[in-house]
């Protein structure tokens, strides 16, 4: 081994030892606080609400056929096909307000009505471009179905915040 090997697995070794040593000073930190933090008054048995919850699951099934889209779409780039370049950056965006929708609905947010507005529009731009490919690509026929039906949804869960407020 040469001296510049050895210096490099030093250097190497010394930042994952670095690295290690932060992760578990952060971590007893957070676990020496959290056993200080009395947890009786607390009822873990509180389910999510089932319309937030069906709300996830429609958020989590239209990522999850906009995801498999994409990468189909990047698969046909390989191939040097770029026809799909306009559906792959709408599903794209697409994904983006999506995750962020999930964080809005598991926190029950107070923006989470005017925040699905935005993301009726995205997701039914990803849908009308999904569509233009579905008798062509199975991949975006079930990304428009996923995105159509979770745009139903979403239309119909704001109809209801609209009501009680």
């Amino acid at each position: 081994m040469n001296k510049t090997e050895t210096n490099t697995s030093r250097r190497q070794l010394l930042k994952g030892v670095s690295a290690l040593t932060a992760m578990l000073g952060t971590g007893f930190s957070f676990s020496a606080h959290a056993a200080g933090v009395d947890h009786s008054m607390m009822d873990h048995d509180l389910p999510i609400d089932p319309k937030l919850e069906e709300l996830m699951d429609y958020v989590l099934e239209c990522i999850k056929m906009a995801e498999i889209c994409q990468q189909h779409a990047m698969h046909m780039f390989q191939m040097g096909d770029t026809k799909l370049a306009d559906c792959a950056i709408v599903t794209q965006e697409m994904i983006v307000v999506s995750k962020a929708l999930l964080t809005l609905v598991a926190n029950n947010s107070k923006s989470l009505k005017d925040y699905l507005k935005v993301t009726v529009k995205m997701t039914e731009s990803c849908a009308e471009e999904c569509e233009k490919f579905a008798e062509e690509h199975i991949q975006c026929k079930d990304s428009a179905e996923a995105c159509y039906d979770a745009v139903e949804f979403y239309k119909e869960f704001i109809g209801k915040c609209r009501k009680k407020a």
